[in-house]
């Protein structure tokens, strides 16, 4: 049946923290999860009798009826009605849940429905009663009372108590955001992203850029064998974190099922499992081989999967989604991607003309500025690379040079003025100044208004 168990338990408490906001339209079957519908009635009936909906009324009521240790004990109910929940979010609680309960009802009148209508003895006007129930239910009244629950004035708006998003790395990456990282192959999309992953779980620092505090991540692995994973992993390691992988191979392995994230079922599997485990990121690697069978350039396409991203952000779950860049050097396929994306990092190579071939060398600059903070991330150059022969990987970085970054995207086919001024964020006389720099150190040719690489 459908239920969402975390709203439930989300539900009950703030209802105990903030009773005055209780609603009217709840009843027992909104609540499909066994312990909450006994603790909801007992709240109930706390209400009938005039008795503060409290904690310790709560508890005090189940323990006197003999139900406390039925519903997994005094811990268990503790941490029911205590866990941490925002005013704000019942309206939306009540209303999902309802609709929720509304859809539970209509599979039950259907189920029964279908099984009176195989035995022959009932008469034929009860079914159409049972099935009438059904064409019946108040889907629109549904929407229009949850719509009528949600709207709030300007007034309103400044007076709600809106906890503040925690910030996850740096000033850029906080909870709930969805935000990309690009490149060519082979560039260091999975380093950039393991580093980050192992910075986030280890409460440390990846480059500039310092963790708030430890964090739990699920990086879903769509591409590499498990045993390099593992190398990487360990190589970047400082010390104990909280990493959960999800390895398209061991999942083959163990279970003979295939990752595609197109697929709802997966979706919701995936859901479920950062749920159970208190994940706070998701790191999906990568869109191309995790994604199987969506059309790219196709924007409705996209929707397969944008939806049930930004219910990571209504959970408060951050997503970092690794993708591949075209020959344009821009992110491969729709646009419409960046459309919910909070920022967006394009990682450019940095072994051509450099004589350490060794591990990966890349830019990394925003090609989509943080919504996160009014400041602009500055472009470093990253070195990845083995460190001594134990298997650990030294990360280096240096603020990248303007004329680095413009020579990067020169090479990757960004070649007018205008272009690479909006992909640096600088004005157009700074790149004329930049291109002067380089035809003057002779890499660099003008023909017309294009720039290009000169051939060696």
């Amino acid at each position: 049946m459908p239920h969402h168990e975390e709203y439930e338990r989300a539900l009950i408490s703030a209802l105990v923290q903030w009773p005055e906001q209780w609603s009217e339209s709840l009843h027992p079957g909104v609540f499909h999860d066994h312990a909450c519908n006994v603790v909801f009635r007992n709240m109930l009936e706390l209400r009938a009798d005039g008795v503060p909906i409290t904690n310790i009324a709560v508890a005090q009521r189940l323990r006197d009826i003999g139900q406390i240790d039925q519903l997994g004990g005094p811990g268990f109910i503790a941490g029911l009605l205590g866990c941490e929940v925002s005013p704000v979010n019942i309206p939306m609680y009540v209303a999902e849940l309802s609709e929720l309960a509304d859809r539970r009802r209509i599979i039950a009148a259907a189920d029964k429905a279908s099984w009176m209508a195989r035995d022959t003895s009932v008469p034929l006007s009860e079914i159409v009663s049972v099935a009438s129930a059904i064409k019946s239910t108040p889907v629109e009244d549904s929407w229009k009372s949850a719509l009528s629950r949600s709207v709030v004035t300007s007034s309103e708006l400044m007076g709600l108590a809106l906890k503040p998003r925690e910030k996850l790395l740096g000033d850029w990456f906080c909870e709930g955001d969805m935000g990309f990282i690009f490149a060519p192959r082979g560039v260091g999309k999975t380093w950039m992203a393991l580093g980050v992953a192992r910075a986030l779980s280890e409460g440390g620092r990846f480059g500039p850029w310092r963790s708030h505090k430890a964090t739990s991540v699920l990086y879903v692995d769509g591409e590499m064998p498990p045993d390099l994973i593992r190398s990487r992993d360990v190589g970047l390691s400082q010390k104990d974190g909280n990493i959960t992988f999800l390895n398209h191979e061991i999942l083959f392995d163990r279970t003979g099922r295939v990752l595609n994230i197109t697929n709802p079922e997966i979706q919701d599997g995936i859901s479920a499992l950062c749920t159970d485990r208190e994940i706070k990121v998701v790191i999906l690697d990568n869109l191309s081989t995790l994604a199987s069978g969506m059309k790219e350039n196709d924007a409705f396409a996209w929707e397969q999967i944008s939806n049930w991203l930004l219910n990571f952000r209504r959970l408060g779950i951050a997503v970092i989604v690794v993708h591949h860049a075209g020959r344009n050097g821009e992110m491969r396929g729709t646009s419409k991607r960046e459309d919910a994306a909070f920022w967006a990092i394009a990682l450019d190579d940095a072994k051509v003309g450099s004589d350490d071939k060794t591990g990966a060398k890349f830019i990394s600059r925003f090609t989509k500025p943080s919504r996160n903070t009014p400041e602009e991330t500055p472009a470093y150059e990253w070195h990845v690379g083995p460190c001594g022969n134990a298997g650990k990987i030294l990360v280096t970085y240096k603020p990248a040079q303007g004329s680095d970054v413009f020579r990067r995207l020169v090479e990757e086919g960004v070649t007018d003025c205008a272009t690479i001024a909006e992909e640096m964020r600088i004005s157009k006389g700074m790149v004329s100044r930049l291109a002067k720099r380089g035809i003057d150190e002779g890499w660099l040719i003008k023909s017309g208004r294009e720039y290009a690489i000169r051939a060696e």
